[in-house]
Parts: C-alpha cells; sequence; structure tokens
C-alpha cells in the first residue's frame, strides 16, 4: 500500500501485515506538556502517544478496535495489523488530527471525556439511607450532585462504581446495576427507581445483549459481583455516608422519625430558607391509577399531583392547610411550607389518600 504519513512511518510486515511506527523525540511535545495531568509523564512519550491514539480510535472509530492492535515503548509510538486496509484509513486519520495542534487539541478534549458509572444513595428517613439511582455521567461527581439535588432529587452521596472510555461499556454496567439492585431476592435495602435507561433489552436488542454481557463478566473479574450474584461493590458505601446535618430530617423524636416512614416515597428535605418541602418522584408511584385518564393528557406528571393534592387541600380545608404550597415539575411533585408539622400533617393525609385506589382515582376525577 502507497502511504504518505509522515512524520509517521508506513512499515510492512512479512506476514502481510503493515505497521505505523513514530519516533517521538520532540513531535506535538508542547501538546503533552499543555495537557500533562491526562498522560503518564510530562515528554510525550511513546506511551503517551499511544494512550492519545487508542480513545481517538474507541471514540471516533471503535470498529477498528478489533483489528488494530498497540505496541509502543518509551522511544517509539507504534500499532500494527494484519488489516492493512483499516490500519492505513486510521493512520491518515491519526496524521490528520496531528498535523495541526490546534486540531489536535479540540480532538483531545472531546475524547479526553471518561464516563463514570456511579449510584446515587438518598436519605428517606431520620436514620435511614438506600442507594436508589444508578447512573452516567462525564461531569465531575459533585457536579452531577448538585445538578440532581438542584431538580429536587434527595441524594446525600453519589459513589462512582468504575470509569469507561466507552459510553455503552459505561451504559452496560449502569443497566446490569439496575437490573441486580432492583431484585430483592439479592438486594433488599436498595430500591433503585431508574425507568428511563438508554440502554434497554425492548429496544436495540443486540446492543443491549453484548453491553450487559460484557459488563457482567467485567464485573465478576473485578471483584464487584459475587458468586452469589450480590454487587458487593456497594457494602463498602454504606459504611462510608455521612449524612451531613443541613439534610437531616427534624428528629428530636421518636415520633418525627416515624412520620418520615410513614409518609415514604414522599420524601423531605430542608430548604436554604429555611422552609421544609415534601417532594416524590412521580416516574413510577401509582402510574396505574393516573394511566386511567391517560386519553385526557393526565399521566401523573408533578403537575397532575398538584392538582390532585390541590383537591384534597380544598376538602380538607384551607383555614388548616392554607400555608401548604405546591411548586412541582414535569417528573417531580413538591410541595412546601414554613409550618414543619402542618406540612407532615398535609403529607400523612395525602400518603393515606394513595393507600386506597378507589379514593385516589375519585380525586383524580375532579381536577
Amino acid at each position: 500500500m502507497d502511504i504518505t504519513i509522515e512524520p509517521f512511518q508506513w512499515v510492512c510486515m512479512e506476514n502481510g501485515g503493515a505497521s505505523v511506527g513514530l519516533d517521538v523525540g520532540a513531535y506535538r511535545k508542547e501538546f503533552f506538556l499543555k495537557y500533562a495531568e491526562d498522560f503518564e509523564n510530562e515528554c510525550g512519550n511513546g506511551y503517551d502517544w499511544e494512550l492519545f491514539a487508542e480513545r481517538y480510535m474507541k471514540k471516533c472509530f471503535p470498529d477498528m478496535a478489533k483489528s488494530i492492535q498497540f505496541d509502543s515503548e518509551s522511544e517509539l509510538f507504534c500499532i500494527y495489523s494484519e488489516h492493512t486496509e483499516i490500519l492505513g484509513k486510521f493512520a491518515r486519520e491519526l496524521k490528520r488530527v496531528t498535523d495541526d495542534i490546534g486540531t489536535m487539541e479540540n480532538v483531545w478534549q472531546e475524547v479526553r471525556k471518561s464516563y463514570h458509572v456511579y449510584a446515587a444513595m438518598e436519605y428517606i428517613s431520620s436514620k435511614k439511607v438506600v442507594l436508589s439511582y444508578a447512573g452516567v455521567t462525564t461531569l465531575p461527581l459533585e457536579e452531577r450532585l448538585k445538578q440532581h439535588q438542584m431538580n429536587g432529587k434527595n441524594y446525600i452521596k453519589l459513589f462512582l462504581v468504575d470509569t469507561f472510555m466507552n459510553l455503552d461499556e459505561a451504559r452496560g454496567y449502569e443497566e446490569v446495576i439496575e437490573e441486580i439492585m432492583t431484585n430483592p431476592a439479592l438486594n433488599k435495602e436498595h430500591l433503585f427507581t431508574n425507568e428511563n435507561n438508554s440502554l434497554h433489552p425492548y429496544g436495540d436488542n443486540e446492543l443491549y445483549e453484548n453491553a450487559t454481557t460484557w459488563a457482567i463478566g467485567n464485573m465478576k473479574n473485578k471483584g464487584y459481583i459475587s458468586t452469589e450474584g450480590k454487587l458487593v461493590v456497594f457494602d463498602a458505601f454504606y459504611k462510608a455516608v455521612e449524612v451531613p446535618d443541613s439534610l437531616k430530617l427534624p428528629d428530636s423524636s421518636v415520633n418525627e422519625a416515624d412520620k418520615e416512614e410513614t409518609i415514604f416515597p414522599f420524601y423531605t428535605m430542608k430548604l436554604e430558607n429555611g422552609m421544609l418541602s415534601a417532594c416524590l418522584d412521580t416516574s413510577s408511584y401509582k402510574k396505574e391509577v393516573f394511566d386511567k385518564r391517560n386519553s385526557e393528557g393526565i399521566m401523573g406528571s408533578g403537575y397532575d399531583w398538584d392538582k390532585t393534592a390541590s383537591v384534597l387541600q380544598q376538602e380538607l380545608g384551607l383555614d388548616q392547610f392554607g400555608d401548604v404550597y405546591f411548586d412541582s415539575e414535569a417528573d417531580l411533585f413538591c410541595a412546601y411550607s414554613n409550618n414543619t408539622e402542618k406540612l407532615m400533617e398535609f403529607v400523612l393525609k395525602l400518603k393515606e389518600l394513595c393507600e386506597n385506589d378507589a379514593k385516589l382515582e375519585d380525586m383524580i376525577s375532579r381536577i
């Protein structure tokens, strides 16, 4: 194959394959110095070039990863393959993006992104926490936690499970975690509630099977899953967690803790202005009751819960519960008040209503 990829060198091999090499020297050293924290050292040696090329390949040309191997040394970057056409295509792409340092930096800004698989811990009473959500993000976990909290989630802490360059690998982990964690026979203490993962068996079934099979094997190899199928990677998280005082519920008496247990899956959270809010993730709770009016556009969103709670408020009397206010979103019901006792009493009444489907259906019929 006639290929010009200087400063990389194309070498034909005796077995019919080919290799692409680079005597690293000072070539693009300024790039590796600028992004030194991302690499193993500051000089841009063969291993650093290999990391750049590997991430570029997996991000932009994942199909090539099965056909191209790496064999670099300190002073030499080297890739090789029996599939010369595939190797030639990647070599030309690698030359193109490294010819201009600005392009090289733009590419690295994209391919350096890592996909973090995490689990969220939620505070559901003054004495109890559970793992309740599995997710994937490219953000630092501290920033992702703030996003969740701003959206009304009662998460205390996000735990990093693992990090991947490949999004499908991360999605496979996310799906396996959710499926195992929602199996009460294996993990009774967890309440994972994910319903809208990007990876699921009724979508791209082949992708689902490949990703989850790989994830289970990888988790077992790393010791994340026990022989019984339990996600033991989470065992240490419970021991390490400390609930911040700012998120703790009023727990001066056993009665308050009991109330918090009683209103579940509603949960409370202190607001910065001193008020107390009571929230509910509306993605699944009593969905089947609201779905009876799906044809009328009533689907159990936070706004539908707002209207239902308002009807209950009217029925109970505004003179008693008029200082309870609502501020919901599509997938979140939220009531708040500066009168903690009244808010808790109202939510207890709402939870009592929800436990009787016939009464809840009647209340929904009036919105």
